[in-house]
């Protein structure tokens, strides 16, 4: 905190106390010496405020701002005392090279995709074929035996076999019953012939079953090696199948080509877009370092510790106007959030700038001298765009205000017997003396309650009471 201003305040409290000492003297009004320099000044009409009292400073927010890639500039759109909006463009960089590698990224990322589409039919062609092979595997696994010819040899044989039987026992009986009879010579011989020719007919149609038999049955063991032949390359097949069913290899290859390209394309938009600097906030352009054909740096890592000095553009939110303020400990537990306040820019002749108190700090600050301290914060209403950050200003922390009331300096007043009175001087020269009732006063000024009105003269100094 200045020291400036509390000591003025000071010395006039002193002043007002020793002028109000001099007023309660023991003279008389009748005592003034015609040879005195006296001070007057005119009752007039005026606001009182009561509160404390501390120097301080503007801030404002910034933002830094600066290219997240190097390049050379080709337009600077933005100029040091402008005002931006929000979103818009500040400044361009060469864009021909980031083009450049927009087209080549889109390239590569067609050749990923055709890859890709080639990885696909291609294991789609693959299963198909496997496919096909496995259900051939399949039928031959699981076709019946069915030589329709050989199984109608086979039955033929055992037909002709049973007929030849029944005829050998028809031919046997035959016999049985010639001999029965009698029957001997031609006859008897005839039915032995019978017998004979039965017999060998039998003996034909079982060497015949017989043959038909084996044939049968070596188709049938030649039908059952080749199920199980089927049966193995079937289940080899179906592995190799599965295998290529449940391998993605290729095609996971494919796709993680397409996502580094598809990666590297947004990279490159990315980068293109970075080529153009726009305005995060709206306010006032404060810094431009840099003109069309200057090569700029990128920077890297967060642009929020990127000082000013080094950073492209500064961008200041005018919109909020802060003043932070170092006020005494004594005074500090008078102040509230939402307390008004005045503030004086008297470096570009701004006074009585209308704010709010926004926040009191708790951290003390204590000087060589021992004295404590606390920070500050208000905001001003009205913004002005005259204004600048850093900017000195004396602010007012208003506890009590009164406006439009009787307003005298403390060194017309003065006490006697526990009255207060002042010197009236009346349009005749004369001096008057006349009680009044003060109110409010914040030290060197009060209000008047009762006892004048405005325009009337009242005496300062250079008379003893």
């Amino acid at each position: 905190m200045k020291k400036g201003r509390p000591k003025r305040i000071l010395l006039a409290l002193v002043a007002a106390a020793a002028a109000m000492l001099a007023f309660s003297g023991c003279s008389k009004p009748d005592d003034v010496a015609a040879s005195a320099k006296i001070s007057t000044q005119e009752v007039k009409l005026g606001n009182l405020v009561v509160g404390s009292y501390a120097d301080g400073r503007v801030a404002m927010s910034s933002v830094n701002l600066s290219f997240e890639i190097s390049g050379k500039l080709t337009e600077v759109r933005a100029v040091t005392g402008q005002t931006v909006q929000a979103g818009e463009l500040l400044a361009v960089l060469d864009e021909e090279e980031l083009n450049d590698a927009v087209e080549s990224a889109k390239r590569d990322l067609d050749k990923a995709r055709a890859a890709y589409n080639d990885a696909v039919s291609s294991r789609k062609y693959s299963l198909s074929s496997e496919k096909i092979k496995l259900d051939s595997l399949y039928s031959k696994y699981q076709a019946p035996f069915d030589d329709v010819e050989l199984k109608e040899a086979l039955d033929a044989a055992n037909v002709r076999l049973e007929e030849k039987t029944a005829e050998l026992l028809y031919a046997t009986a035959a016999y049985d019953e010639a001999i029965a009879a009698g029957a001997a010579g031609p006859e008897l011989a005839e039915a032995e012939k019978q017998v004979e020719a039965a017999e060998n007919a039998k003996l034909s149609a079982e060497a015949s079953l017989a043959s038909a038999q084996k044939a049968y049955d070596s188709a049938y063991a030649k039908y059952l090696a080749e199920k199980a032949s089927a049966k193995e390359n079937y289940d080899l097949q179906k592995i190799r199948y599965d295998s290529i069913a449940a391998s993605s290899l290729s095609i996971t290859n494919a796709e993680y080509g397409v996502s580094t390209a598809e990666a590297k394309l947004d990279a490159a938009y990315a980068n293109l877009e970075k080529a153009r600097l726009y305005a995060p906030i709206s306010g006032k352009v404060v810094l431009v370092n840099g003109k069309a054909g200057d090569f700029v740096s990128g920077r890297t890592g967060d642009s929020s510790g990127t000082s000013a000095a080094s950073s492209f553009i500064t961008i200041t939110d005018t919109s909020v106007m802060s003043i932070t303020a170092s006020i005494n400990e004594g005074d500090i537990s008078d102040l509230e959030a939402g307390q008004s306040i005045r503030a004086n820019i008297e470096a570009i002749g701004l006074i009585g700038l209308e704010g709010k108190v926004t926040g009191l700090g708790a951290v003390p600050k204590i000087d060589n001298s021992g004295i404590v301290s606390y920070t500050v914060t208000a905001v001003l209403d009205k913004p002005n765009e005259r204004i600048f950050d850093g900017m000195s200003a004396f602010v007012t922390f208003i506890k009590k205000e009164k406006t439009n009331v009787l307003l005298i300096s403390n060194k017309a007043i003065f006490i006697e017997e526990g009255k207060q009175y002042v010197q009236v001087r009346k349009a005749d020269g004369t001096i008057e003396k006349r009680p009044i009732t003060a109110g409010l006063s914040n030290g060197s000024q009060s209000e008047v309650i009762e006892g004048l009105e405005a325009g009337e003269t009242v005496v300062t100094s250079g008379i003893v009471k």
